[in-house]
């Protein structure tokens, strides 16, 4: 760790977040979010490595990875690939020529990461936006190691705090601690909290802050998300890679299963059976399965005919395991 690095770690590790006092479940940590850096060896989001689901099907990814910069058109030489023959001019001259490329040496990243009300949930293992707090960290970690600039975006319902990407752990570091403190602020008074930072927002500066040719990740629960969210996301894809991860929990897919179902405010509870919310409202499980099933076929439509490779992620215990096999390989 440099200098750098090592200042700033002591900075966050000093700070008025007392991480001795919280349940790492809830609140994320940066001793955690540091200790992910070894798990990103052998990882990668560059073509021919990367499947973009860890629950549903195997296939290649569609993300482009490095790029190809023309050099040069020269004779033709033994071990010349000939895919890289350039007929046109063998034709005219009546002497094989290639053309010769030199392989893009840096990218950027940008790593985005949902830490609103919504994410400060969790029914099994731990809140999303602890888990997504961690995969962050560990895709930061994988950039990096791959020797591209990395940066990101962290927002809330509020507003959003922008990591100019850089080739530094400090830099990492930087992007970790706004996480962390976007992360410590969420509590069950958020839910409360009128929301003035929507997904659609957040997509829109993500167009702005983007040089185009780079790799953007996105993980969130996509709450909020609609037809024009989509329409974002396909005007961010044609100038860069865009990778979504999707973080869920068993509870938002099976809440008719739940028998005992008691919802909150922060300070008042109210008790929801489910006979009782059957028979007052019958829709009210349906509408919301229905809901969580409409947003994961329209996401999943999005990686088949749209170029926009999902990695869904539910929170029981083994997120890491399921983005680390996403991504190529399992952390056993």
């Amino acid at each position: 760790m440099d200098f750098q690095s090592k200042r700033l770690h002591k900075t966050i590790t000093n700070s008025d977040l007392d991480l001795q006092s919280l349940d790492p479940r809830i609140y994320c940590e940066l001793q955690t979010l540091v200790a992910l850096k070894p798990a990103a060896v052998k990882l990668s989001f560059q073509q021919g490595q990367f499947r973009t689901s860890a629950q549903a099907g195997r296939h290649n990814s569609k993300v482009r990875g490095r790029g190809l910069n023309f050099e040069e058109l020269r004779h033709y030489q033994d071990g010349d690939d000939v895919k890289n023959m350039d007929w046109r001019t063998t034709m005219r001259t009546g002497k094989p020529h290639v053309r010769a490329y030199s392989e893009e040496k840096e990218r950027q990243a940008l790593i985005v990461v949902d830490q609103r009300a919504s994410m400060f949930f969790g029914s099994q293992h731990a809140m999303k936006s602890v888990v997504a707090a961690q995969l962050s960290a560990l895709s930061a970690w994988t950039i990096l190691r791959s020797g591209d600039r990395v940066g990101g975006l962290v927002f809330n319902d509020h507003k959003s705090h922008y990591t100019k990407p850089r080739r530094s752990s400090g830099n990492v570091l930087s992007l970790f601690q706004s996480i962390i403190k976007a992360n410590h602020n969420l509590n069950a008074e958020s839910y409360a909290k009128e929301s003035h930072f929507s997904l659609n927002k957040t997509l829109l500066q993500l167009d702005k802050i983007s040089s185009g040719n780079s790799t953007i990740i996105i993980v969130s629960d996509w709450q909020g998300f609609n037809d024009e969210s989509l329409s974002l996301l396909k005007q961010l894809q044609r100038k860069n890679d865009v990778v979504l991860v999707y973080v869920h929990d068993q509870f938002e897919r099976e809440l008719h299963h739940i028998s005992d179902l008691v919802a909150t405010d922060g300070s008042d509870q109210l008790s929801m059976i489910p006979k009782q919310i059957n028979h007052q409202s019958p829709n009210f499980y349906k509408h919301y399965s229905d809901q969580f099933k409409q947003k994961l076929h329209v996401l999943n439509c999005a990686s088949r005919t749209q170029i926009l490779p999902v990695i869904e992620i539910d929170t029981d215990g083994s997120e890491l395991n399921q983005f680390c096999s996403a991504l190529g390989r399992g952390t056993n």
